[in-house]
């Protein structure tokens, strides 16, 4: 009666500890939509095309904006981070910093990637399939006209990865220009897993089995750091913030390692606490916050970038 006794003990924990796996899994892998459209490029005076483009791949509905230029030869991709959307990039921003480079004669793309604004209902998968939204967006560039190495793409944080994905198989994407990439995503979520979770570190292996169960995928098999090596001699452009505590500058120098011609700006003042209101959970203080701090650096700098980098 003991050893059944034990072994019934035994076989209840597993099956908690990989039920609370299976609902961490959950979440981790859920997107929380935002999307405002009066945040959109009419809300700008921008002209527009209101696009739904399929991703290379798996044809997955990705909503999309083209807004012209009166120069059309050189066209970037903005790609937003996780939770965002074309309307709430850089903290309600995107689409300001979109008309920038416009006035500056680049056309500009913007996306949801999928299962985040107006795109086709996805799971994240840290850059894995993410990439292929962006590579969609490539096809439609192109189709309208844009040439090999003469469309660049931006993306921070999640974007930013999905980014590296894309250029690494993709020649046409001319330069890229990543805030806040990481170089793999294990270390995020275990850094920032108590945070985000609520729940101790021995529940992340059981999140990991879940997810792959469940979901069909390892999510610790995100790594841009083995990417990042296949796009030069293609220019990148590498920005983080100093004091990010969810991609922290470690990533940077393992990132800069596998592609030293890159270039860097660091940027030592990311604290919203400067601004007359907080703009983002403190828990988010300092993570990709780079344009919203200095504007005008920023995009002087991404201007100044892909005029010299696109041809």
């Amino acid at each position: 009666m003991t050893a059944w006794l034990a072994l019934g003990a035994i076989i209840l924990m597993v099956a908690v500890y990989l039920g609370i796996g299976a609902l961490a899994a959950g979440q981790l892998t859920r997107p929380k939509r935002t999307f405002d459209a009066s945040l959109g490029p009419a809300s700008r005076g921008l002209p527009y095309e209101d696009l739904r483009i399929p991703a290379r791949g798996d044809g997955l509905q990705i909503a999309a904006w083209y807004i012209p230029s009166g120069e059309n030869r050189r066209a970037i991709i903005l790609v937003h981070g996780r939770d965002n959307s074309r309307t709430n990039g850089f903290v309600d921003q995107f689409v300001i910093f979109a008309g920038a480079l416009r006035d500056a004669g680049f056309p500009v793309m913007m996306i949801d990637l999928r299962g985040h604004g107006q795109s086709a209902d996805s799971r994240y998968y840290f850059g894995i399939r993410e990439r292929r939204d962006i590579l969609g967006a490539v096809d439609w560039l192109q189709g309208r006209g844009h040439q090999p190495g003469s469309i660049g793409v931006l993306g921070y944080s999640l974007g930013a990865a999905s980014v590296i994905g894309a250029a690494s198989e993709e020649r046409a994407i001319g330069a890229i220009w990543i805030d806040s990439a990481y170089a793999d995503i294990k270390t995020v979520i275990e850094g920032s897993w108590k945070v985000e979770s609520g729940l101790p570190l021995a529940f992340l292996h059981s999140t990991r089995l879940m997810a792959r169960l469940l979901y069909g995928f390892d999510f610790t098999a995100s790594r841009p750091v083995d990417e990042i090596g296949r796009i030069p001699p293609r220019p990148i452009f590498m920005t983080y913030c100093r004091r990010d505590p969810m991609v922290r500058i470690a990533h940077c120098d393992r990132l800069l390692a596998a592609a030293p011609s890159a270039q860097t700006w660091i940027i030592e003042d990311c604290d919203q606490h400067t601004l007359p209101v907080d703009i983002v959970p403190d828990k988010y203080n300092h993570h990709a916050l780079g344009y919203n701090l200095h504007p005008a650096d920023y995009t002087a700098k991404v201007i100044g970038f892909f005029d010299s980098s696109l041809r």
